[in-house]
């Protein structure tokens, strides 16, 4: 029933994909699917706007203008009672000649366009990583449950053997009840990773929006080796240089001061070149024409300073909140400085730990499948009883949940400390890319 959903559902909306899908494949349809990718891309663009902003104030600025006016004279007046209309159009042309807030104003805003630039570096590593870390959750989540499955079935076998030898008089109903107990808890270990499947699957397609046959299962031998190089210091300078958190804090922090110091020269005289043309029009409704009214054109060039007195005490307290703010910056910026080089530290040495965890895991798994050998075989000459027999397959099912785990963790480990150092590009998930082959076929329709 779920393959014929599935297919049913593939071809009514042309999402059908017959071929074993890799993790470019997925990357591919993340990027042109998930939202949190494309609202990145547009904030950048807006971003990038703020340098624009920051040095218009520094650009000549034109502005045209329109006036339309009626006069309505006093009769007693020297010319008699009269109604007149008088249209100007105008011209004006501003070029900042001396103007440090703009200055300043401008430098703010290419702070804001690089953080903004930053901010998008990070959100496109978290992308690579959270698309990532979706495709291996399945494949994890995926052997998860082949290991529940075979659990389930070896223990039911146990189960049917202890009864057998039960009804035969070879062992005490305690063995059957023990054998149905263990039985019992793989069948909930079962259910529980089939859900997790589904749930890991359904993330994936929900990123991706599209239904996905089959992916490309990760191979047994890779090169589980630590990070290179090896030092966590090491990491942990390279994370507080060229994290994209870290450079936006600074960026972030720069803009701060360039408000503080706009604010401050917003106090200061400015000089602008101002020029002019403006078209004046006089038209008499009724009465007489006033003495010195009549249609002109002008032109006038000059140059204009102004230099605020006393504004309430608005102006001051600008000024003292712009540099509250710019010290603020700066501590978040020593915060995430030191938590960006700390957090590179610690992943540092989570990969090597995880490297040696991969290979004691693997060694672990063999030990245990031959402890269950051993105490298989005691208990067919009765030198073991059946609860060792269940001990020992439990440990064996166990040990392997914790070597996929394992592996898994180190590839997501090493992945967060190449983003964390700011490093994470395209060329390691063609690197984990590699560490998949498409014969082994991770079936999602199960």
């Amino acid at each position: 029933m779920r393959i014929t959903t599935i297919l049913l559902a593939s071809l009514l909306c042309g999402q059908a994909l017959a071929d074993t899908a890799d993790l470019t494949d997925i990357l591919n349809a993340a990027s042109g699917a998930d939202p949190e990718w494309a609202a990145a891309q547009r904030s950048l663009e807006a971003d990038q706007q703020l340098a624009n902003q920051g040095r218009a104030a520094l650009m000549p600025s034109v502005t045209a203008s329109y006036g339309l006016t009626r006069s309505y004279r006093d009769p007693e007046g020297p010319v008699g009672e009269s109604r007149a209309t008088s249209d100007v159009a105008a011209l004006t042309l501003v070029q900042p000649l001396f103007r440090p807030d703009a200055w300043y104003s401008k430098n703010q805003g290419k702070a804001l366009s690089n953080a903004g630039e930053a901010r998008f570096e990070q959100a496109r590593q978290d992308f690579l990583l959270r698309v990532t870390q979706r495709y291996l959750d399945v494949l994890r989540r995926w052997e998860d449950l082949h290991t529940a499955q075979a659990e389930e079935r070896a223990l039911s076998r146990q189960l049917e053997q202890t009864q057998e030898r039960f009804d035969v008089g070879l062992v005490p109903i305690t063995d059957v009840e023990e054998a149905k107990a263990a039985y019992d808890l793989s069948r909930a270990g079962l259910i529980l990773a089939e859900a997790d499947f589904d749930i890991s699957r359904d993330q994936l397609e929900a990123m991706t929006g599209k239904t996905w046959i089959k992916l490309a299962g990760l191979r047994e031998d890779l090169p589980m080796a630590g990070p290179e190089p090896s030092l966590p210091s090491f990491w942990m300078e390279r994370a507080r240089s060229n994290n994209p958190q870290v450079l936006a804090s600074r960026y972030e922090a720069d803009s701060a001061k360039a408000a503080a110091r706009q604010r401050t020269s917003a106090q200061l005289p400015s000089v602008n070149l101002v020029g002019r043309y403006e078209v004046v029009g006089y038209s008499n409704i009724d009465g007489p024409a006033v003495p010195g009214q009549a249609d002109y054109d002008g032109k006038s060039i000059g140059i204009e300073a102004s230099m605020p007195l006393f504004a309430g005490g608005g102006l001051n307290s600008q000024r003292k909140e712009a540099s509250y703010r710019y010290q603020a910056a700066e501590e978040a910026y020593r915060l995430v400085w030191r938590d960006v080089g700390q957090g590179a530290q610690s992943l540092a040495r989570q990969v090597q730990a995880s490297a040696l965890n991969v290979a004691a895991r693997k060694q672990a798994l063999r030990s245990a499948e031959s402890a269950l050998r051993a105490t298989e075989s005691g208990y067919e000459v009765g030198t073991r009883n059946v609860v060792d027999v269940l001990t020992a397959q439990r440990n064996l099912y166990a040990n392997q949940r914790d070597y996929s785990a394992a592996r898994y963790d180190y590839i997501v480990a090493s992945l967060q400390l190449q983003a964390t150092a700011g490093d994470l590009t395209t060329d390691d998930i063609d690197l984990i890319n590699g560490w998949l082959s498409s014969e082994i076929n991770v079936d999602l329709t199960e």
